[in-house]
């Protein structure tokens, strides 16, 4: 099975890329949603901006990331540079922590 991977981008040349294998969870904040990713040195937390509605957003972000898997097993989740994000609502993403 191909492997798939979840990209974020914040600045043109700002981008990381995480295998979906790593995510520990989606945890719901006041208007965002932080991803945490099992990484070599410990945990990374990535915190994507969103609509105050986080528990829709987290509903439809389960259904994109369940959905059909992507020819290039790549999910864009949330990318400044280009304005591209997996659910309406989400706004930004910050550098991660």
């Amino acid at each position: 099975m191909k492997e798939k991977f979840l990209l974020f981008q914040n600045a043109a040349n700002d981008c990381m890329v995480y295998p979906l294998a790593k995510l520990k969870s989606i945890e719901a904040a006041s208007t965002a949603l932080n991803f945490t990713f099992d990484t070599i040195s410990g945990e990374d937390v990535l915190s994507v901006t969103c609509a105050a509605t986080e528990h829709a957003q987290m509903v439809s972000l389960a259904e994109f990331l369940g959905g059909p898997a992507h020819n290039d097993g790549v999910y864009v989740i949330a990318d400044d540079a280009n304005s591209v994000y997996a659910v309406d609502g989400m706004t930004a993403v910050g550098a991660a922590s």
